[in-house]
């Protein structure tokens, strides 16, 4: 793309937005602590630069910018630069809420990288419990008690609760986790997969065939 397209335009963005999040992935992966500060640097750079393209083509109030900005704050926790990390999801679920309004499934997925931020790095607990249950709240109601992304929410919920020594929270948040696996069990049981009804391949010729007649 860079031989073809100059250096700052748009649609390199999301390529400098994907690189970025596999340099991350490498990074946390990686045991060499040289090697992973190479990387997230490299990543760091990407992010920006990626930023930096969407707020030149639509400005601050935008979702694709918040997407960026959740981006950046899910590497400075990688980064261990907890401070910046919690700016910028700040930012992007301010943007998004602003846009979206407070019950839309992007805002839900910020909420939860900020309520990972206060719970695994911060030690902000209370906020990360409220943070947890308004992600669930979102998640189920625009997709049911089911819903795949709740998994995160409830374990990170059932680590508040276990460092609290809240008992009670833990015993009923096991129970709820318990009925999570049960209906997703349940729903992939009676799921068809899309490629029992396949059959062989039509050749070439009969394709081309089928499509003559049509028109």
């Amino acid at each position: 793309m860079l031989r073809l397209l100059p250096g700052d335009h748009l649609l390199l963005s999301s390529s400098k937005r994907v690189k970025a999040l596999i340099l991350e992935e490498m990074a946390i992966d990686n045991h060499d602590k040289d090697v992973e500060k190479q990387f997230l640097e490299e990543a760091h750079l990407l992010h920006k630069e990626a930023l930096a393209m969407a707020m030149r083509a639509f400005g601050e109030m935008n979702v694709q910018t918040a997407k960026h900005y959740g981006n950046l704050g899910r590497l400075y926790q990688s980064m261990r630069l907890f401070e910046l990390a919690e700016e910028m999801h700040l930012k992007a679920i301010t943007i998004k809420e602003q846009l979206l309004g407070p019950e839309d499934y992007e805002v839900a997925l910020s909420v939860g990288h900020l309520a990972s931020l206060y719970n695994y790095d911060m030690m902000k607990f209370d906020n990360a419990e409220q943070l947890y249950l308004r992600s669930i709240s979102i998640g189920k109601k625009l997709f049911g008690d089911g819903y795949s992304g709740l998994e995160y929410d409830y374990r990170g919920l059932l680590r508040v609760y276990t460092i609290q020594a809240n008992m009670e929270k833990c015993f009923k948040y096991q129970n709820v986790l318990a009925y999570w696996k049960l209906l997703r069990d349940e729903a992939q049981e009676t799921q068809t997969s899309p490629f029992t009804e396949l059959t062989e391949p039509l050749r070439v010729t009969d394709t081309l065939q089928q499509f003559m007649s049509m028109s």
